[in-house]
């Protein structure tokens, strides 16, 4: 005789075990929007996703609110939700795979501040703290997330400056210099009694830097500087495209962003005025 099911189990949905399954081992941020994803468009459907129909996607996709980015995005949350259930056998039919849009137009490079617009932000702020927060989002080209999760265990000193061990997407570590000046910075920041698990941005208390707080920060900071529309992301485009403006070699700066593909990287890069691959051939 099988084993009867406790209450908990027999609660859960096929929805549910699907997508406890599509987000098994995915980390914490990425798993949080993943499902508000999944969730917004169950609750507009109000139908199991078995029964979804390509109809379903396409009157849902048509009434997100949005930039065209975050749009895609969460359609794309979706399709790879319906493309794993087919592949685990959840879902017969995998419907998102018939539903494709033209390729938007490319605006990263409305996103990217200048050299002078970090500067301007970054001096513009008065708090010792706060400061030291931008410049680690900038400098270290860090996820806002991943500055927030950083704590002195994860650092090591260095003769100059010193080495952050970042956790970051796709579960994933990898190792990002920490310039001599910004060390300083940290570590006049950091308690006098602080622990391996102090965090190296806090918050006003001196406890872990919540995600919203740290988006408050940088978004007030942006628009006491005069760009209301720039957020922390823009930071870390900033550092990718001042990098490699400024000579650093495209696979340095893609393993410290922690990019998979190195043609991530290089949408950061711009062609100089009178430059061009005939400079660099033998004639």
């Amino acid at each position: 005789m099988a084993p009867a099911m406790d209450a908990k189990t027999s609660r859960i949905s096929d929805d549910d075990r699907l997508l406890n399954m599509w987000l098994h081992n995915r980390s914490g941020n990425t798993a949080r929007a993943y499902r508000a994803d999944v969730g917004s468009f169950r609750q507009w459907a109000d139908k199991p996703l078995a029964d979804v129909v390509l109809d379903d996607l396409q009157g849902w996709f048509d009434c997100l609110k949005g930039s065209d980015a975050t749009r895609r995005r969460k359609l794309a949350s979706i399709k790879s939700a319906l493309a794993f259930g087919v592949r685990v056998g959840f879902l017969d039919v995998d419907v998102g795979a018939a539903l494709r849009l033209k390729r938007g137009r490319d605006r990263l490079s409305e996103r990217i501040l200048t050299e002078e617009d970090v500067r301007r932000i970054i001096d513009m702020e008065e708090c010792p703290r706060k400061r030291v927060a931008l410049r680690v989002l900038y400098f270290m080209g860090l996820r806002i997330s991943e500055m927030c999760a950083l704590t002195w265990r994860d650092m090591t000193r260095r003769q100059q400056g010193g080495v952050a061990s970042v956790f970051g997407k796709g579960n994933k570590t990898r190792h990002v210099l920490v310039p001599a000046k910004l060390w300083k910075e940290l570590v006049a920041v950091r308690a006098d009694n602080w622990r391996p698990e102090t965090p190296i941005v806090p918050g006003h208390d001196g406890s872990p830097l919540h995600l919203r707080a740290a988006h408050r920060l940088v978004k007030r900071a942006a628009k006491r500087a005069g760009l209301p529309d720039a957020s922390a992301h823009w930071f870390r485009h900033a550092h990718a495209s001042h990098a490699l403006d400024n000579g650093a070699p495209a696979h340095v700066v893609q393993q410290t962003l922690g990019h998979s593909d190195l043609k991530t990287t290089t949408r950061y890069a711009h062609v100089r005025e009178g430059d061009g691959g005939a400079n660099y051939l033998k004639d």
